[in-house]
């Protein structure tokens, strides 16, 4: 017993002297430690998300683009032409991956502040507000790039453009049948509802094309881009455009049957137009980096788009209401004593048709000047 005894203080003797290697979690960590060969880079040094060893790059900031307008529009030969200045504010988000040198970028940008003017066969005016905006997106591969975000490569993307300056506004009739049409059965006056709309248009773009970026000792950069818009589809409302030219009222026609008075040709929709173009979009840019992460850049870009689309709108005739001939005067035997009717005037008539007019040709050109401030992660 004795011999156990002493066996088993020797071990614990043993065991409280030799150091505790499995507890030891110091600052002084190395592959040749036991318990610590596991980890390339220490706790206390993980730093590499989001840094240059980081594989993922983001860039995401704001612009601001000022920008001249023009427009030119034509249904059957009449011209629709207005020029304008935009400010517009712009959010962009950028993401590069290194290893397969390929990134993805979108982009959305709206302004209300626009002024110019316009001319349409109506006349001309001042332009002082209306809408610009628009939305986008591009995949691309920077085939000859570094692996860090310089290089040169091709992208496939879409534009969504709204490109609607208020200019002029043309009334239409919303009437569509005689019962929308006021009228005295007693005088004949008459008259019918009316509304108006601003333009709006809007165009959906395809681009292709070829990017390149150069970065000038970690302070200066600078970008460039050119894409064919092989496709774009554009639709929407010509507000301003007239056709028809009869009154919204009157009075009454005043002539017997058989006999009877022209109608009133009237439009009766805004004009809706669809149609497809092409054109080209660019843009140059060039930056510093006064602190790290942080971006300022100056620019330029423009687009252009030119096609032809097809113009339709309602044409309404309303007849007005017309007089109605003498009848018999039942308290009399002479059939020659007649008397007026009741009602006086017989109610009117409303028909409606489609017109639609084919190949009608429009251009669009935007350009202008870009400040741009941008974070990087």
């Amino acid at each position: 017993m004795s011999i156990r005894l002493a066996t088993s203080l020797a071990v614990l003797a043993a065991a409280i002297g030799s150091p505790a290697l499995a507890a030891d979690w110091g600052e002084d960590w190395s592959p040749e430690e036991v318990y610590r060969g596991a980890y390339s880079t220490e706790p206390k040094d993980w730093s590499e998300m989001g840094d240059e060893s980081d594989g993922i790059h983001i860039e995401t900031g704001l612009r601001y683009w000022y920008s001249w307008g023009s427009q030119n529009y034509e249904v059957d030969g009449q011209s629709f032409e207005s020029t304008d200045n935009a400010h517009t504010v712009e959010a962009h988000i950028r993401v590069e991956e290194d290893a397969t040198r390929t990134y993805a970028k979108g982009w959305a940008g709206y302004s209300a502040a626009i002024t110019g003017g316009y001319s349409d066969p109506s006349g001309s005016g001042d332009v002082t507000d209306g809408v610009l905006g628009y939305a986008g997106a591009d995949f691309g591969w920077n085939a000859l790039g570094d692996g860090k975000g310089t290089g040169v490569g091709g992208f496939v993307g879409y534009n969504y453009w709204n490109n609607s300056p208020r200019t002029s506004r043309y009334n239409f009739t919303t009437a569509t049948s005689a019962a929308d049409v006021t009228y005295s059965n007693a005088s004949g006056n008459w008259s019918v509802p009316g509304d108006s709309v601003d333009d709006k248009i809007e165009l959906h773009m395809l681009r292709l094309g070829l990017s390149g970026k150069a970065e000038f000792n970690e302070f200066l950069d600078i970008s460039a881009e050119v894409a064919a818009v092989p496709f774009s589809t554009i639709s929407g409302v010509l507000g301003g455009h007239a056709a028809g030219g009869g009154a919204f009222g009157g009075p009454g026609c005043n002539v017997l049957p058989p006999d009877s008075c022209a109608p009133e040709i009237l439009k009766g929709s805004a004009t809706e137009i669809n149609g497809w173009g092409y054109g080209a979009m660019g843009e140059i840019m060039a930056g510093i980096k006064p602190m790290e992460n942080l971006t300022l850049r100056v620019g330029g870009r423009a687009w252009y788009v030119n096609g032809t689309y097809d113009a339709t709108w309602t044409q309404v005739s309303v007849t007005a209401p017309q007089i109605r001939p003498p009848v018999p005067n039942p308290d009399t035997p002479d059939p020659n004593d007649t008397m007026p009717p009741d009602p006086l005037y017989s109610a009117p008539t409303v028909s409606t048709q489609q017109v639609i007019s084919t190949e009608n040709p429009f251009s669009l050109f935007r350009y202008g000047l870009l400040a741009e401030l941008t974070y990087s992660f």
